[in-house]
């Protein structure tokens, strides 16, 4: 059996999916409608009325992603982006594949596509977590009172068999977030002739601070870097592609490494995050082996949620990381020197400190390397209509040109 929500949880022949998606052929919709816009709207003051919202950040992130103000500012970008004598419309049926990791992130692939005007398909995992679980009901049952259901799908269904073949074949674009392996097993999947497979595969990600922009930043600037830095690195237990997993310090002045941990420590406590004890012992354990390995040549446990290893490999760091709070570090006197450890694996690059030509000097540096996203710290996590390199809405949309004598 799968699953299906039409609003809530259902059980459902897997037969039933293939037929309902079959039905959604030509069932496309004019990029940035009026009734799109309105449906995720309507669906962004639902999500900040729940009082689940102010436990979860990230809900609240995502509702302010979906306002009308917001959508509308996306409209205009797409407006402007248009060619003459091109029109844009929807590419056909999506089918998504979110990661399991990141809980949000259907959510935004999903309603970018739906702005493109595209029928879709979310195949979600069996076992939601309550918060998740709520999100995906709310999520169907505003599709359902704005008369989309036959249009939007979310369900639940085996990888790998015959309905995932089904289902891809009817495709004309699919988007697999997750890992290495899940990505390569799903493109050996056939999807339509003239079918869009694109793949967010496993990505890594850094963020850099100049020592002396830290050193000259009152108390006041400092406690919001560290509530910035937390919001990049605590989010989806630091396992988010776009979370930092090493920390460049740039610059001359060492001292204040243990200042800003110090505050990152008081927003931990604040927020009241916690890990399992096994994960802190699993940091703990993996902080031994990057010593023993003489990837790192020091160890600080500040807390069970928080561990910092200051590293002199900072490429092969990255290679390893842990998540669930542990922190490499490296200290290096040159901006420029950051991009010999970016390959095409990393992702984000946020930073504090550094002036605008700073940050084009080093980003023409590692352009075709990697590196596809440097922002400020604390923009880790948002959701961008570029990712990864690829313009979404672009990929989502066809081109139709019209020529006249």
């Amino acid at each position: 059996m799968s699953i299906i929500w039409q609003p809530a949880r259902e059980k459902v022949d897997p037969d039933h999916i293939v037929t309902r998606v079959a039905a959604m052929v030509y069932q496309t919709r004019e990029p940035f409608s009026d009734h799109l816009l309105a449906m995720l709207g309507d669906l962004s003051r639902t999500i900040l009325k729940n009082p689940l919202s102010r436990r979860v950040p990230q809900y609240v992130a995502l509702a302010y992603w979906l306002r009308t103000a917001s959508l509308n500012r996306l409209k205009e970008q797409f407006a402007d982006n248009l060619k003459t004598g091109v029109l844009r419309i929807a590419r056909g049926i999506a089918l998504h594949l979110p990661p399991t990791n990141v809980d949000t992130i259907f959510v935004y692939s999903w309603a970018l596509s739906v702005l493109a005007g595209n029928a879709n398909i979310v195949r979600l995992t069996e076992n939601l977590s309550p918060d998740t679980e709520w999100l995906v009901t709310t999520i169907a049952t505003a599709v359902a009172e704005h008369g989309e259901a036959d249009r939007q799908i979310f369900c639940t269904y085996p990888y790998g068999g015959k309905i995932e073949r089904d289902l891809s074949l009817q495709c004309d674009l699919r988007m697999i977030w997750g890992g290495d392996q899940k990505v390569a097993t799903v493109l050996s999947t056939p999807i339509r002739s003239d079918g869009l497979s694109i793949g967010f595969p496993d990505r890594k990600s850094l963020a850099i601070i100049s020592t002396s922009a830290y050193e000259i930043a009152d108390d006041d600037a400092r406690s919001a870097l560290a509530v910035q830095f937390y919001n990049d690195i605590f989010w989806f237990d630091q396992m988010g592609c776009g979370s930092p997993r090493l920390l460049i310090w740039v610059g001359d002045c060492q001292a204040n490494s243990d200042d800003f941990y110090m505050r990152l420590g008081k927003v931990i406590t604040a927020r009241k995050f916690k890990v399992e004890t096994g994960v802190a012992i699993g940091k703990f354990a993996f902080g031994n082996d990057l010593l023993a390995e003489g990837i790192s040549d020091k160890q600080k446990v500040y807390s069970n949620e928080f561990s910092v290893c200051r590293v002199t490999e900072p490429h092969n760091a990255l290679l390893r990381t842990q998540g669930g709070g542990f922190l490499c570090e490296w200290f290096t006197h040159d901006l420029l020197e950051v991009s010999q450890i970016v390959t095409r694996v990393i992702q984000t690059i946020t930073h504090f400190g550094f002036s605008n030509d700073q940050i084009s000097a080093m980003s023409e540096k590692i352009a075709g390397r990697g590196g596809y996203r440097l922002v400020p710290v604390g923009e880790a996590l948002q959701f961008d209509t570029t990712w990864d390199g690829i313009d979404l809405l672009e990929h989502m949309t066809r081109s139709i040109v019209i020529r006249n004598r």
